[in-house]
């Protein structure tokens, strides 16, 4: 029994050393390491989104342009001195003028359509870049039903906000969610390929939601081509919810085409939508 007992002792004091160790030798690690990362030259960026809401004239529209710089730089550089237009299929071209040293450029004369084709073309530094998109319709939010049982609990609030598809034709909808505890918007894809002019709804929960909270929801008609990006786009931003299986951070090329040299792409995307808000506050 005390054989027994020595060898037990001797074994939890080899245990105590080597932790022991193990923690001076990690002690001993704490240095900083200063990693070289490798910064791309900068890359032209265009937030190109003209967005009409329904009852407006949509005449006051604005196009964002600024460039890629290092991952830890805290502020992003504006392209400024571009030449920004938009052209429409009866060659009327509206000028967007930039707000001295933003890279926002605006234009007040702006004439939306449904189902207009419009052409989009940048002049920067040299070099030209094009894309194409049509105005696409959306149909209006409908109304907003509350439950307030959801969870493992039952005692989580959640929300449907309907609308009405537009029938006899292929649509893509885009919803965006603002909440006040949300540090970003959050954005929702649907087909209707399968529910083609039915009453659709958009679900929306969050743990934090409760009597008095405000969401502002933004309904967007949007193509194929803008669906298919933004489903990339939100899938690389969010790892695709495939936990330790995440899809890698890569650029997600939008609509955007360089004439001048085609290795020196541009970020973004070309949209036209019409768009309708809802606001609710929970019950």
């Amino acid at each position: 029994m005390l054989n027994k007992i020595s060898t037990c002792l001797s074994m939890m004091s080899r245990i105590t050393l080597i932790s022991l160790f193990s923690a001076i030798t990690l002690a001993g690690c704490e240095k900083v390491v200063d990693v070289n990362l490798k910064t791309d030259p900068p890359r032209l960026v265009i937030d190109a989104a003209i967005n009409w809401e329904k009852g407006t004239p949509g005449n006051l529209q604005t196009i964002k342009l600024t460039t890629t710089t290092g991952y830890t730089q805290q502020t992003i550089p504006s392209a400024d001195g571009a030449t920004v237009t938009v052209t429409n299929s009866a060659n009327r071209v509206f000028t967007f003028t930039e707000i001295p040293n933003t890279g926002k450029y605006t234009c007040t004369d702006f004439i939306p359509q449904i189902n207009e084709r419009y052409k989009l073309k940048v002049l920067y530094k040299g070099e030209t870049y094009i894309a194409e998109e049509t105005l696409i319709v959306t149909p209006a939010l409908k109304d907003v039903e509350q439950t307030n049982d959801l969870g493992i609990n039952n005692d989580e609030i959640g929300v449907k906000v309907n609308f009405k598809d537009t029938a006899n034709q292929r649509n893509f909808y885009l919803l965006r969610t603002d909440f006040s505890e949300n540090p970003f918007p959050e954005f929702q894809l649907f087909d209707d390929r399968f529910t083609d002019g039915n009453i659709m709804s958009w679900l929306y929960s969050h743990t934090k939601l409760a009597k008095g909270k405000i969401l502002n929801f933004t309904q967007y008609g949007i193509s194929e081509n803008y669906n298919n990006y933004m489903f990339l786009l939100i899938n690389a931003s969010s790892g695709g919810s495939n936990g330790p299986f995440q899809v890698i951070p890569t650029k997600v090329r939008g609509n955007i085409i360089n004439q001048t040299n085609s290795k020196n792409y541009a970020l973004g995307f070309f949209r036209l939508s019409e768009m309708t808000k809802l606001q609710y506050t929970i019950q």
